[in-house]
């Protein structure tokens, strides 16, 4: 038994040489010139970025044929990303999927202090550097994509229906009441051959929606929390009140009728080609109206909101950005990357693409349709800064965290989708459930962490519609 036990052992670690070497060659290779040649794994979750991405390393590799660049999409970013954390397996670098606090607890990410010098982030938008986003502790942590101020939803309006319609951009609804006016003149106009609106049944999508359009009712309420009051909230008269428009749409056949059972892609090729006269989406889909659905006619305008008044996003929800396996065995060759990409990534990615607005200031480059500025445009002026508690008190990110994972329902977007589809009646009821549960979890949690207060979630001298910048945590301080 003993024998067969060192045999087994001895395999084993044969096994292992061999599963090491093995790794190392497909690391490390040479090129035709004989030149050794390091190849960096970089796994992308952003499907408008992947023309982009794909001229940036096809650019880099040109310039630097030493390093090889491995892109992978993961469609599954999250679940993917885990098990390879998991199995301590993380590729050297990825766009950003979990939460920062979760990396750093558990050494995964690598601290990226070295190139962002203080210098270097001025080069960055305001509101690009923030706790548990891009910075842990005051260190950095994630190369910057995309803007904070971006990733509001708007309204693309199709310029050959309206033409076909006889229609003009004075005709632009900005109220709902007014939404549904032209919607019935498309309806009648084009026979029912053109939908006014089509839109898509993903619970992120209409939470994002509802919460958006919201706020033009509800103003003190920008997401899931109440800054005034110092809880979370989810049921507000606003998101109620939205929730309820887009059902009237869909029962009175201005909204075309799929898109209950479609995504976003379905929807964009839907608009494309005409059946719809509106879509509702955020700044990426100009490039994907562009690039995928060969489609050029088009303009952009606010949402309609209730009474035609403004709505907005919080900015810097997301963290866009690349994070560092803090363990790769290449951090120069990624680090070359990185610095590569500080000087090109915003232009070719995100300008000459027209992929979303870049988080760095004063890009160059050539957007690839005219729109692009007009969405910039639009963004700047709805994607607004916020309070962010974890600038207040760091001790929030780990209060956050416990909070939220005594949560069964993290959000509002499926009861929504419920109740626009049918399947539920009891709107109210239902996220009335998740609003108590929520602000249940957050009270209890207090309990358990001395160190927070529900002061650090109310900013009485912020206000909604106003950019709440660096210099007004210092006033409650």
């Amino acid at each position: 038994m003993k024998k067969i036990s060192l045999f087994v052992l001895g395999m084993f670690v044969i096994l292992l040489l061999l599963s090491a070497c093995s790794e190392k060659e497909s690391s490390n290779t040479e090129s035709e010139s004989g030149e050794d040649v390091v190849t960096l794994t970089f796994w992308n979750r952003y499907p408008e970025l992947r023309g982009g991405f794909e001229q940036l390393i096809k650019d880099f590799e040109a310039e630097y044929p030493g390093i090889k660049i491995e892109k992978q999409e993961t469609p599954e970013a999250e679940t993917q990303l885990r098990t390879a954390l998991s199995e301590s397996n993380l590729p050297d670098m990825w766009t950003n999927i979990v939460e920062l606090s979760e990396l750093v607890e558990v050494d995964a990410v690598k601290n990226l202090d070295d190139i962002f010098t203080e210098e270097v982030k001025g080069q960055f938008q305001e509101g690009t550097w923030y706790e548990n986003g891009t910075t842990s502790d005051g260190s950095v942590y994630g190369f910057p994509l995309a803007s904070p101020r971006s990733k509001a939803m708007i309204m693309y309006y199709n310029k050959d229906v309206f033409e076909m319609l006889g229609l003009s951009e004075s005709d632009i609804p900005a109220s709902w009441e007014e939404f549904k006016t032209i919607g019935q003149k498309i309806i009648e106009e084009s026979n029912g051959a053109v939908y006014p609106i089509v839109w898509n049944n993903p619970g992120w999508a209409n939470e994002q929606l509802v919460s958006m359009m919201g706020t033009a009712i509800t103003p003190e309420v920008p997401w899931q929390e109440n800054y005034k009051e110092g809880v979370p909230q989810v049921l507000t008269e606003g998101k109620i009140e939205s929730a309820k428009f887009i059902k009237e749409l869909l029962e009175e056949g201005l909204m075309a009728p799929q898109s209950v059972e479609i995504g976003l892609g379905e929807a964009e090729a839907t608009f494309a080609v005409g059946q719809s006269a509106f879509l509702w989406s955020g700044d990426w889909v100009g490039r994907q109206l562009f690039k995928e659905n060969e489609f050029e006619n088009w303009g952009v305008a606010p949402l309609p909101t209730k009474d035609g008044k403004p709505y907005y996003y919080p900015a810097g929800s997301e963290a866009t950005s690349i994070r560092v396996n803090n363990h790769t065995e290449n951090w120069d060759e990624v680090k070359t990357f990185l610095e590569y990409a500080l000087e090109h990534l915003h232009e070719t990615v995100y300008v000459n693409t027209g992929a979303g607005l870049p988080a760095k200031k004063d890009v160059g480059g050539e957007p690839p349709f005219e729109q692009y500025n007009d969405i910039l445009e639009l963004e700047s002026e709805l994607a607004i800064p916020v309070p962010k508690p974890a600038e207040f008190n760091k001790e929030v990110i780990a209060f956050n965290k416990a909070y939220r994972n005594k949560l069964e329902v993290g959000g509002i977007g499926d009861a929504v989708v419920g109740y626009i589809t049918g399947n539920s009646e009891k709107l109210e009821e239902e996220i009335g459930k998740i609003d108590q549960d929520m602000k249940d979890a957050f009270l209890e949690t207090l309990e358990e962490f001395p160190e927070v207060s529900q002061d650090d979630y109310k900013y009485p001298n912020w206000v909604p519609f106003e950019p709440y910048t660096v210099d007004k945590y210092d006033e409650l301080k």
